[in-house]
């Protein structure tokens, strides 16, 4: 009786394994992505909110990691009242998402550069953090912060540029 239970259960974990492995859309180690996002800056910032297009290629050397190499397009838009103008640049970012629990829930860790566009704007760093959700068939939702330190050389220095970013992204 007690090897029947002991064969029965290893034959679960077994094919429990299988089936975990099969449900996971073709996991590839490189793929594509194109996403998108909208942030909205802090209190403190001159920016009201921001727009993301973002490009990206994923490397994942195993279930619980995934980097991304994230090169796009981010504007923040000042606000209303402010005399500054909006800041354009195209961040450079490698994102690292760790899987910590299930295939699906993810933190992530931000840190890069932004090249800005017009002549007179300096090179930012850009880092930050947050989490998110991967779905099976190939759509990523995610919550971020991220901050940019400006140079104070720059003709657009703003000491508080950063946002929350609700960012969407879909891997080919």
């Amino acid at each position: 009786m007690n090897n029947k239970i002991i064969v029965s259960f290893i034959s679960l974990l077994f094919l429990t394994y299988n089936l975990k492995a099969q449900s996971y859309d073709d996991f590839t180690k490189v793929k594509f992505g194109i996403g998108g996002g909208f942030g909205i800056t802090t209190k403190a910032s001159p920016f009201g909110y921001a727009i993301n297009l973002n490009p990206q290629i994923q490397y994942s050397p195993s279930d619980e990691l995934a980097l991304n190499l994230v090169i796009g397009y981010t504007r923040l838009l000042t606000k209303d009242t402010s005399p500054i103008k909006d800041y354009d640049f195209i961040p450079v970012k490698l994102e690292i998402k760790i899987f910590p629990i299930t295939e699906s829930i993810y933190s992530v860790g931000i840190v890069g550069a932004g090249f800005g566009i017009v002549k007179g704007v300096k090179t930012n760093f850009t880092y930050g953090g947050g989490f998110g959700y991967r779905f099976l068939n190939g759509y990523d939702l995610g919550i971020k912060y991220e901050a940019y330190q400006q140079s104070k050389k720059s003709i657009n220095y703003q000491s508080r540029a950063n946002q929350f970013l609700l960012a969407f992204t879909y891997f080919l």
